[in-house]
């Protein structure tokens, strides 16, 4: 088969091939986290705990 053939056939080939085939499908944007607020426990507040040694 000579150069001239080869590149007849495969042209052929390309020709037929369903290009849906190879489509890829599409990414769905990506969902956005929502950050929780954290809340300071109202019964138990923040102390340091240098505060706590110094009292001791």
């Amino acid at each position: 088969m000579n150069l001239l053939e080869l590149t007849n056939i495969l042209q052929d080939l390309a020709a037929n091939v369903n290009l849906l085939v190879f489509v890829s499908h599409p990414r769905t944007p990506k969902n956005t986290r929502r950050a929780l607020k954290r809340t300071r426990p109202s019964k138990r507040p923040h102390v340091s705990t240098a505060k706590i040694l110094s009292q001791k």
